[in-house]
Parts: structure tokens; C-alpha cells; sequence
């Protein structure tokens, strides 16, 4: 990358426990072209567009690599991102049929309640981080009980007080080391259809029964 610094991309950051020959090859048959760079026990991943290959309304590049499940044994999956101004802390946990979970920070309002996301607790947050001392999940909850700042701010602070690698990335979208992953036009194709098709099946049943669809495992 050459010391290239990315602009108006956002803020964004996964941590995934691969080699970064693994993640790459996810990255791959993702949506999303990215910047991915090896960071000691992790391999740190942002976006390097803004847009995602994927038609609206699943285009928001940092929207959809926050929510990609990641592979299982990549897990844990830490992630960082700055959504609408707010701070998005997530994590895949290792083990079977694990939600993905989040937690939610909010400038001049502190933590904020996420009813249609699993909640993310502190100590799963610090456990998978693996950070030590014992005070950590204490600094970690200060911060997250201030109102004060802006989400990136906050981001930082936490990324730090955890011991984890990835500031550049997270901040500048650029770190030594650093190389970009486009995704694969067949699998960004595969997921337009799969979406329009469903859009189109909703939309008729609505009309034909006046209510909405049943999701995908209603009618299997």
C-alpha cells in the first residue's frame, strides 16, 4: 500500500484469529473489497471502498462487513466500527450456533439498548480479546458509561485498553503490511439474485395475503 492513506471510507476494523492466506480467501467470497493486514496473533480487516459490490440496500460497505458471519474457525471475531455515529463493538464467539452479539455506544447518551441485537457483556468482550489484569473490564465500562466524544474516539480508547492490535487500520484505513482483497464478481452476483428473488417473493405474497412473508425457515 505504499504509506496510501484512505479517505471517506469510514471507520472500521474485524479481528479475526486467521492466518491472513485464510482471510483472504473469505474476504474473497465476501461482498466487500477490503484492506486486510497481518497483526501478530490476528488478521486485522477494513473496507477499502465505501460501497459494497452488492446492490442497494445491501451496498453500505462497513454495514456489511460488521454483519458478515465469519468463518467458524476464525472465531473469536472482535469488531470496531463507527455506524451512523455510533460506536458498533461486536463479537463472534468461538462454539456452535453463537449469535453474533453486539454493544452500542452513543455520543451524549453513553451505551444504548439494541432490543433486535444480542447484547455483548463486557467480560465476553474482554475474555475474547484476551486481555490481562484484572481491572480491564472495569476502564473498559468507564468509558462506555461517559457520554463525552465522538464514536471513533471511543473506538480507540477501547481497542487500546483491550491490548489489541489495529488502530492504523481502524483510524487511517492503511497500516504496514497492508494489502487489498477484492471480493469475487460470481458470489456478489449469486447474492443479488438470492436478494431479489427474495424481495420478489415478499412482495407477492403481501399482495396475494395482505400480511408479511414468512422468513426462510417458515417455509422449509
Amino acid at each position: 500500500m505504499a504509506g496510501e492513506v484512505r479517505t471517506g471510507t469510514g471507520h472500521g476494523l474485524l479481528l479475526v484469529r486467521r492466518s491472513p492466506g485464510a482471510v483472504g480467501r473469505w474476504l474473497r467470497r465476501g461482498l466487500v473489497a477490503s484492506t486486510m493486514a497481518p497483526l501478530g496473533a490476528w488478521t486485522g480487516v477494513t473496507v477499502a471502498e465505501t460501497a459494497a459490490r452488492s446492490a442497494a440496500p445491501y451496498d453500505v460497505a462497513l454495514e456489511v462487513l460488521a454483519a458478515r458471519p465469519a468463518p467458524r474457525g476464525g472465531r473469536p471475531v472482535l469488531g470496531f466500527f463507527d455506524l451512523h455515529g455510533k460506536a458498533a463493538l461486536t463479537l463472534q464467539a468461538s462454539g456452535l450456533r453463537k449469535p453474533q452479539r453486539w454493544l452500542v455506544w452513543q455520543p451524549g447518551v453513553g451505551v444504548v439498548e439494541t432490543p433486535s441485537l444480542p447484547r455483548l457483556g463486557l467480560p465476553s468482550l474482554v475474555d475474547a480479546a484476551g486481555a490481562r489484569g484484572d481491572d480491564v473490564a472495569e476502564r473498559v465500562g468507564g468509558v462506555l458509561r461517559g457520554h463525552e466524544g465522538q464514536a471513533l474516539d471511543v473506538l480507540v480508547t477501547v481497542l487500546g485498553l483491550l491490548g489489541l492490535p489495529g488502530e492504523d487500520l481502524l483510524v487511517r484505513g492503511d497500516c504496514a503490511g497492508a494489502s487489498d482483497v477484492e471480493p469475487g464478481t460470481r458470489g456478489v452476483l449469486m447474492f443479488d439474485r438470492l436478494m431479489a428473488d427474495e424481495a420478489q417473493h415478499r412482495a407477492e405474497w403481501e399482495a396475494a395475503w395482505g400480511g408479511p412473508a414468512p422468513g426462510p425457515r417458515e417455509t422449509r
